[in-house]
């Protein structure tokens, strides 16, 4: 099961790093556009949606990989067993803050697809597709953690050493 949650956060990692590339793609387009005197109605838009999603799309995957940027000063003077339940209580509350946050903005994005909401643009593309990157990143972000926990409950917090990188 928590190889299905990984692959799950590696893919939607994957393509929110594709996502950037399309974004410096269209924006680039819509720059060339400009200059030529002929400027799009979707690049704006589309990149502004793509970014929703890539950037909360890579969450789970940068918890997975503990690339998350984080302070270490307290941490570090910790002993075994209490860096373990400070790597479970924060874990713990990603998992009922990410649920939160599933419950409210499953709420906005539903409410925005049955009223027929948009984004009241040029391009007038409904206001759920970017609404709806919230809950569903979310919840794969809770179901991250969960598996995370896991792992730090069963095998301790070394085995979810996170990837040091100092500047």
């Amino acid at each position: 099961m928590l190889r299905i949650i990984d692959g799950a956060s590696r893919f939607a990692g994957l393509i929110a790093g594709w996502g950037y590339f399309l974004i410096a793609l269209m924006l680039g387009y819509e720059v060339l556009m400009r200059y030529l005197g002929d400027p799009t109605i979707w690049a704006e838009e589309l990149s502004r949606m793509v970014l929703i999603w890539a950037t909360f799309g890579g969450a789970a995957l940068l918890l997975h990989r503990r690339q998350h940027i984080v302070i270490t000063l307290l941490t570090d003077n910790l002993s075994a067993g209490a860096r373990r339940a400070q790597e479970l209580f924060v874990l713990a509350f990603i998992v009922v803050l990410s649920a939160v946050i599933v419950y409210y903005g499953s709420g906005i994005a539903m409410d925005s697809f049955t009223r027929g909401r948009t984004t009241g643009s040029m391009l007038d593309v409904p206001a759920w597709w970017s609404q709806a990157s919230i809950p569903a990143c979310f919840a794969l972000l809770g179901i991250q953690a969960l598996a995370e926990a896991l792992r730090v409950a069963v095998n301790g917090i070394d085995s979810a050493a996170p990837q040091r990188v100092d500047h």
